[in-house]
């Protein structure tokens, strides 16, 4: 069961064509494909698995429910504060840190077309490079990355999988259009 759906991918994360049926179906394919290797990597293996089977289940724990709804919490120096979830709404605008790690992998895969003479870039506009989107859409995942790190790190008692989890700082990593 998917956190997203491609009803995510629109405003700064849209994705041209969207309404075919094939883009749609392309678009799935790279949700499904990296959706559940981002919860890895930003949750360990065993949480991210017990996550995984835990929302899939009928009727989920409130627990499961609180890491892709959001939640309220004490910070370690005793503030309030508000972990918004994998996937959140503010007014009716969708938004969640996977759809912006799957739109940063898809637009990476689309810059050129795929022929049988090799890779291709289209010849019938003028290409503009999209490093400026895809970095402001990665940076913005980092934020919601961290976030979730303090929301499980405050949270052990609940979430005992992440205690000794080692996380890749690659996506805990700021961009920029420069590449440094």
């Amino acid at each position: 069961m998917s956190v997203i759906d491609t009803t995510y991918f629109y405003g700064p994360l849209s994705i041209a064509q969207i309404s075919q049926p094939e883009i749609a179906a392309e678009l799935q394919l790279f949700i499904d494909g990296n959706e559940n290797d981002l919860l890895k990597s930003l949750m360990g293996y065993g949480l991210s698995k017990a996550y995984l089977d835990g929302i899939s289940a009928g009727s989920p724990a409130q627990k499961w429910l609180d890491i892709r709804d959001g939640k309220e919490y004490t910070d370690s120096n005793g503030n309030l504060t508000k972990w918004l979830g994998l996937r959140f709404t503010v007014g009716t605008s969708k938004h969640s840190l996977v759809a912006n790690y799957v739109y940063c992998k898809y637009i990476e895969n689309s810059i050129t077309i795929t022929t049988a003479s090799g890779e291709k870039k289209t010849d019938l506009a003028v290409n503009v490079s999209p490093v400026h989107k895809m970095v402001k859409a990665w940076n913005e995942m980092i934020k919601q990355n961290i976030e979730l790190y303090l929301f499980l790190s405050h949270s052990i008692a609940t979430y005992p999988e992440f205690e000794n989890v080692v996380l890749d700082t690659y996506y805990f990593t700021y961009k920029n259009s420069l590449g440094i």
